[in-house]
């Protein structure tokens, strides 16, 4: 134990990589002045005659004025070149170039050079950044032994509320030492092999968080404050711009979608011999098709999926088109082919909600019908509320006592009349 609170006393009073290389890249410029400002005062020394009264002053002057009008600036202007190359703009002392560094803080830049740099001044051997994504997890990047750039993204994670909600409430960051006491947080820490997390606030919700594998000191800390917010703000802002984008995307999609609907939906009615057959206009959450199967027997089909998204009219005219086609090659014979060729095509796309159907078939004064679901309804033209048909069953329903109506909710999608017709 005393061993190790000596190395780290030793440790204390060595100076830090990003102390060193400060150090190094003042000394190295104010050399350079200095060897430059004696070099010129040697030149001009030589060029004034001696003959001339206060040589020697005048020599001081006119020195004096180069250095501080043209080498100066030169030099204040080589130091800052030098400590943006080697020390990065976000860590840099130069007020100049740490504004114009702000100005540049998007989100790629966080990834690439903000988070190698907010590990290196909390002198840590290891980093690890988490940042929220647009979907509510959490990306992981990793930083190991100052090799800058050299980041391992991992799979997306979702973070624990509990260990969440520790963060939002230590908003300065947190040590594992206030942890302690609570085995799950505590156990967080060492999962991420962390000693230190500073977390991303912005309007008290979290962005992301630092955790690294040293205790910053109290002018890290602070630094760390000014970078740590501004991630948090960078990451709410690339979040927003990707609602958008994607907002946009699914607009155009949805006009797409609603363009191919209209292409590939046949929906041609049959005129056949006494029947009149009305489809109304049609809303995006549900699709009908004819056909006929290979007897010559005419079905249709009423699909609903569920929802009202435009782009669900591709899915349905997907499917209907599959019936349609088999119909064509006179593979499909009644009632069952048609469900279960519906239902299959559902599992292969994977669908997870609910759909309903209505699977009609076309006598020579009946329909014969066969419902799934509640939001379908059949009912006589005269009397909404009279249901003609049970779910889940083969219905015949006869055509002499008025027309039928299927509706979604209160809204018709098909009307079916039926007069005998005679012969003369």
């Amino acid at each position: 134990m005393k061993f190790h609170k000596l190395k780290q006393w030793i440790k204390s009073l060595l100076p830090s990589s990003y102390q060193l290389k400060v150090s190094i890249t003042t000394i190295v410029t104010r050399t350079l002045y200095i060897f430059i400002v004696f070099a010129t005062y040697y030149v001009v020394y030589k060029q004034i005659p001696r003959s001339l009264t206060y040589h020697l002053e005048l020599t001081f002057i006119l020195v004096a004025a180069i250095s501080i009008v043209i080498y100066l600036p030169l030099i204040e202007r080589m130091a800052k070149s030098l400590r943006v190359r080697f020390l990065s703009e976000y860590l840099t002392e130069d007020a100049e170039s740490f504004r114009q560094a702000i100005k540049q803080f998007n989100y790629d830049a966080l990834v690439k050079h903000v988070f190698p740099d907010m590990v290196k001044i909390t002198e840590s051997q290891l980093g690890t950044m988490a940042v929220l994504s647009p979907k509510g997890t959490f990306s992981f990047h990793t930083y190991f032994r100052g090799r800058q750039k050299k980041l391992s993204p991992t799979k997306d994670i979702e973070v624990k509320q509990n260990f969440q909600e520790f963060l939002r409430s230590k908003k300065s960051g947190a040590s594992v030492t206030e942890a302690i006491h609570s085995p799950e947080i505590n156990g967080d820490f060492l999962e991420l092999h962390a000693n230190y997390i500073y977390p991303f606030l912005f309007r008290e919700k979290l962005f992301g968080f630092l955790a690294v594998s040293n205790i910053p000191n109290a002018d890290a800390a602070h630094t760390l404050s000014l970078l740590a917010g501004q991630s948090a703000l960078t990451i709410h802002n690339h979040i927003l711009s990707y609602h958008i984008a994607e907002n946009k995307k699914y607009r155009k999609e949805a006009e797409y979608a609603e363009r191919v609907q209209n292409l590939l939906e046949t929906g041609t009615i049959p005129e056949l011999p006494g029947w009149m057959i009305k489809a109304y206009p049609r809303s995006h959450g549900n699709l009908v098709e004819f056909f006929q199967v290979e007897d010559g027997s005419w079905f249709f089909v009423v699909l609903n999926a569920g929802r009202s998204y435009q782009h669900i009219g591709i899915l349905l005219s997907y499917i209907l088109g599959v019936v349609y086609a088999q119909s064509q090659l006179r593979i499909l014979k009644g009632f069952s082919d048609i469900k279960t060729l519906i239902q299959s095509t559902f599992q292969k796309l994977e669908w997870k909600d609910r759909y309903e159907l209505i699977i009609g078939k076309i006598g020579y004064s009946e329909l014969y019908l066969i419902q799934e679901g509640k939001q379908l309804r059949i009912t006589r033209e005269n009397d909404n509320e009279e249901v003609v048909a049970s779910i889940g069953w083969k219905n015949m329903i006869q055509m002499e006592k008025g027309p039928i109506l299927i509706l979604q909710g209160k809204e018709p999608i098909l009307k079916f009349s039926f007069q005998e017709t005679v012969v003369q």
